[in-house]
């Protein structure tokens, strides 16, 4: 389907994202806690919520001075944790930052500026082993190839290697005293199991619980133009060394990709 065209049946959806579950939230955040706005909000979502793309909820209605009523990613910058624990440990791990090194993984020769300071492993080196080395020994890793969900076994979910599939499981058994960020360039990287809505089991939270303190993955298939543009503008604010781009860079690559809201 092309990403321009209409799509009205998540028009609906995120509209009554937007009315049910999202707008008495932003009236808590702005009228009661007075929250400043584009702050920065994490979502802890639990059971079916897992499921929802909360930070896309959009009211799709137009004002009488014919201005658009804001939507979320409007008012604030919204990030997902998979549980409190997790964002509590990843705020404390934020005061002991070492200096950055960036790894890119997989299909990342057209995907990295060459301005950038990175190591790129492609091509018959981008193996299992050489992954989980480069996870280990690098802050920013920048994983650029398929991911695949495995719904029975959520354990089993992977990203596609060389030789063999880097599972969820391998990376959670392995230290990774370093990490900081993880941009993840593949798709349903970030979609638990429908069984178990509760325990928060895909290749997101993985590298989350491994240590990573900030995570970009997907929800669902992403259409090709619009994750070239949000990793375009990403990268942008990487080489640009903004600080905390990567909450930054993100927001400015989704908004830019507001035409094509239905495949974000």
């Amino acid at each position: 389907m092309n990403p321009k065209e209409p799509r009205n049946d998540l028009i609906v959806l995120l509209r009554a994202v937007w009315d049910e579950i999202m707008l008495p939230i932003v009236n808590v955040l702005q009228h009661d806690l007075k929250l400043k706005h584009q702050s920065r909000i994490w979502l802890c979502p639990t059971a079916a919520f897992t499921s929802i793309p909360l930070h896309a909820a959009h009211p799709f209605r137009t004002k009488p001075d014919c201005s658009k009523e804001p939507c979320l990613e409007d008012l604030y910058i919204c990030s997902y944790t998979p549980t409190l624990s997790a964002l509590i440990r990843s705020r404390q791990m934020m005061k002991k930052r070492v200096p950055p090194s960036f790894v890119a993984i997989g299909q990342v020769r057209k995907l990295v500026p060459a301005t950038a300071n990175r190591t790129t492993i492609s091509g018959d080196v981008a193996t299992r082993a050489g992954a989980l080395e480069a996870l280990e020994q690098n802050t920013w890793v920048h994983l650029a190839c398929h991911g695949k969900q495995d719904h029975t076994q959520p354990y089993n979910s992977h990203f596609v290697m060389k030789d063999e599939p880097l599972t969820l499981l391998d990376i959670m058994d392995k230290d990774i005293p370093h990490a900081e960020f993880a941009f993840l360039s593949a798709c349903h990287t970030a979609v638990g199991d429908k069984e178990t809505p509760d325990e928060v089991i895909h290749l997101a939270a993985g590298l989350q619980f491994s240590g990573f303190k900030s995570v970009v993955g997907t929800l669902w298939e992403v259409d090709d133009a619009v994750a070239k543009h949000c990793r375009g503008s990403f990268l942008q604010e990487y080489v640009q060394g903004f600080e905390g781009w990567w909450c930054h860079g993100l927001y400015e690559g989704s908004m830019g990709t507001q035409p094509c809201y239905t495949r974000r």
